[in-house]
């Protein structure tokens, strides 16, 4: 963008009060920034067991039977834990300014 797009030209009224020994000029800014985090930490843990028990039997005519047992068991644990933090700041800045020459 050029510099001649970007400066405002005077208008005829504040030429004319330009000329008249008058000046009166604002200004203005606004800045603001924000910024965030977030943490997030898991943990776990599973144990578990497993047994298992077989018994075969086999009968006087030479049939067999087989009998089976089994048992699992399953222990878990967690925990989590969040942070989360935040931070932001704004500042605004105004001037006024009138000059009038007194002739």
């Amino acid at each position: 963008m050029s510099s001649a797009a970007v400066t405002k030209k005077p208008t005829d009224a504040m030429s004319q009060a330009t000329q008249q020994g008058s000046l009166e000029a604002r200004e203005q800014s606004a800045k603001a920034n924000a910024s965030a985090g977030l943490n997030l930490n898991l943990v776990g843990a599973v144990s578990g067991m497993f047994s298992s028990k077989s018994k075969k039997e086999t009968e006087a005519d030479g049939s067999s039977f087989e009998e089976r047992s089994q048992q699992a068991g399953v222990k878990g644990a967690g925990a989590a834990n969040v942070d989360a933090r935040a931070a932001a700041s704004a500042e605004q800045k105004g001037r006024q300014m009138r000059v009038q020459d007194k002739e």
